[in-house]
């Protein structure tokens, strides 16, 4: 099985003497609620405290480009990016890596309050004998909201667990802390289980240890709209939060579920609704929308719960005018058929073009926003949505990642520029620009590549070189920006440039030691450059990172143990070189 485990140089380089908890992080298809996640997870009040281990599992989005991407600030975060072949593995991976004294799990959409890990390990802290704590759980229905500012969907209240009542349920409190040592004793989770295995995990620890159950609410749990909030056992004697939405205590018994005889009814009048509705399409799809209303108000009469029924008399009631009726419509097919997007954005643009309720459309689109993180239509509506209401840095977000998605998209583009142009500070002339230097002209570029415009930077660059042919920095990102393009002549020719005309420049010289490396054009000159590199710099990390794993490649194990030796005689906690050490170790001896 293949893995791949990311940390920035020097990760652990603020927690010298090892962290304090390990927050491991999972994630599978999760990408526009990650980032959020993560940057409240680093607000935690013992953030310099923690390491955050992010398990992508398999995902087909681009969890690891924002892990990338936040490992550049946070020192502390640690990606591990499994095959979906892997299965529920990779929490096991996670622990084995992890060094914290304690342990957490959690989810991409999770958010917890500020201060709570903070209160959960102080606890175990103080009772030596304990060795898991948990706490209370709020739920909200609205995705990407905070614990300190959310829209409650209810409040859990969770019991003092013994080993009857874990055994009896399935829901259980989720971001418990736990001392790592406990999986000496008990093992790991159990693969493939629900909720990552944390009640079977929970039901073994119970038994032999002793738990603690905090009397604070410390996280929030996304649920769907139409998903009841998770119930919990026996009630407990203590001052309930404000009432600002319902306090469950959980109850053992389930939810009552239709029987078979009831579904079958459901499924048979469903078919019937089906059939019927078919022999009103020539005339529902017609010239006279007064004679389709009349049709389609008939066929709810008799089928007063089918939903595409109702989705196409509002359709047809606003095309009259009628847009009390098409807004009810519209809300009736939703609350038949909640997770059919067409009816969701319908009702959201009739709620924002007609009613003036932005809130609650925005509301809508992120639900969309959540089952599709992908769609470009959506991004854009929420743009769009945001612009109008006066949040124009929003809007901004929206635009642009409908952009990263697709690239091509002017409908996009358009709207993003339109923003900016409306908000940012007037653009200098031609004549101005002329009068630029090559720095603040470069300036300008790096700008461009900031807001998405690529092409715009690309061009930029080009009238750079072309006042100022000898200006290094240019030929490097012109060659950084035809590598994306894929024109490999094109980005050799401009990193041999930028290298040869700034020698003493290290980010220059790696960019084209790289080059030649990966490409294979010139194995030897990329190893000759760094060698010089580190000739001028004997003590950098990332050369002798680089040069490490160049002869791992190459089959030179002697040579790259060498180079990962000197990073652990300079960094002794650089787990990135100890592994890589360690593996190289382990083929040696077979």
């Amino acid at each position: 099985m293949s893995q791949l485990v990311t940390r920035p140089s020097g990760a652990v380089a603020v927690l010298q003497d090892g962290p304090l908890l390990s927050a491991i992080l999972i994630t599978s298809n999760r990408e526009s609620h990650l980032r959020e996640c993560l940057s409240e997870l680093m607000q935690q009040s013992i953030s310099n405290r923690m390491e955050v281990i992010v398990v992508d599992q398999g995902s087909e989005q681009c969890e690891w480009a924002v892990v990338a991407d936040l490992q550049k600030i946070h020192p502390n975060l640690i990606s591990l990016k499994l095959p979906a072949a892997a299965g529920g593995k990779g929490v096991e991976m996670a622990l084995r890596i992890a060094s914290g004294k304690y342990a957490t799990l959690l989810e991409a959409t999770d958010r917890l309050k500020r201060d709570a890990y903070e209160l959960l390990t102080a606890a175990l802290e103080g009772n030596p004998t304990a060795m898991l704590a948990y706490g209370d759980t709020c739920f909200t229905a609205i995705p990407h909201e905070s614990f300190a500012s959310h829209t409650s969907y209810g409040k859990v209240i969770w019991p003092d667990y013994t080993s009857q009542q874990l055994a009896q349920l399935s829901e259980v409190a989720p971001h418990p802390v736990w001392r790592r040592e406990l999986h000496d004793s008990v093992g790991f989770l159990p693969q493939g289980y629900p909720n990552h295995g944390t009640r079977e995990f929970m039901l073994k620890v119970v038994e032999r240890f002793r738990i603690l159950h905090l009397e604070e609410f410390t996280g929030l749990k996304l649920i769907t709209a139409n998903q009841a909030p998770v119930q919990a056992a026996q009630p407990q004697a203590r001052p309930q939060p404000a009432p600002d939405a319902p306090v469950y205590s959980q109850n053992a018994a389930a939810a009552s579920t239709q029987t078979a005889g009831q579904q079958k009814t459901a499924n048979s009048e469903l078919k019937g609704a089906d059939q019927a509705y078919q022999e009103l399409r020539p005339l529902i799809t017609g010239e006279d929308p007064q004679r389709a209303a009349a049709a389609l108000r008939e066929h709810l009469a008799r089928f007063p719960k089918h939903a595409v029924a109702h989705n196409d008399l509002a359709a047809v009631s606003y095309q009259l005018g009628e847009k009390e009726q098409s807004l009810k419509h519209y809300r009736e097919a939703v609350w038949l058929d909640p997770k059919e997007s067409v009816y969701l954005k319908n009702l959201a643009d009739i709620l924002f073009v007609e009613a003036g309720e932005a809130d609650e459309a925005i509301a809508i689109y992120l639900k969309l926003l959540e089952q599709s993180p992908r769609d470009v239509e959506t991004l854009l509506n929420l743009g769009i949505i945001c612009e109008s209401v006066g949040q124009p840095a929003e809007a901004d977000s929206f635009y642009q990642r409908a952009l990263e998605i697709e690239p091509w998209n002017q409908a996009a583009r358009q709207q993003l520029t339109a923003l900016r142009q409306r908000t940012e500070e007037p653009q200098p002339t031609a004549a101005e620009v002329d009068d630029l230097s090559a720095e603040e002209r470069y300036q300008r570029s790096q700008e461009l590549v900031s807001q998405g415009d690529l092409d715009g930077a690309f061009q930029e660059l080009k009238l750079i070189l072309s006042s100022y042919p000898d200006f290094a920095p240019a030929h490097n990102d012109l060659a950084v920006l035809a590598y994306q393009q894929g024109d490999k002549e094109k980005a050799r020719t401009h990193y041999e440039k930028a290298a040869e005309l700034a020698p003493g420049n290290s980010t220059f010289q790696k960019n084209l030691a790289d080059f030649y490396f990966v490409e294979g054009y010139d194995v030897d000159g990329a190893i000759a450059i760094y060698l010089e590199q580190l000739r001028r710099e004997p003590k950098n990390i990332e050369t002798l990172m680089g040069l490490g794993k160049i002869c791992t490649m190459l089959d030179r194990p002697a040579e790259a143990q060498s180079f990962y030796g000197k990073v652990i005689n300079l960094e002794p906690w650089n787990r990135d070189a100890r592994d890589c050490l360690n593996s190289l170790k382990e083929v040696a001896n077979g």
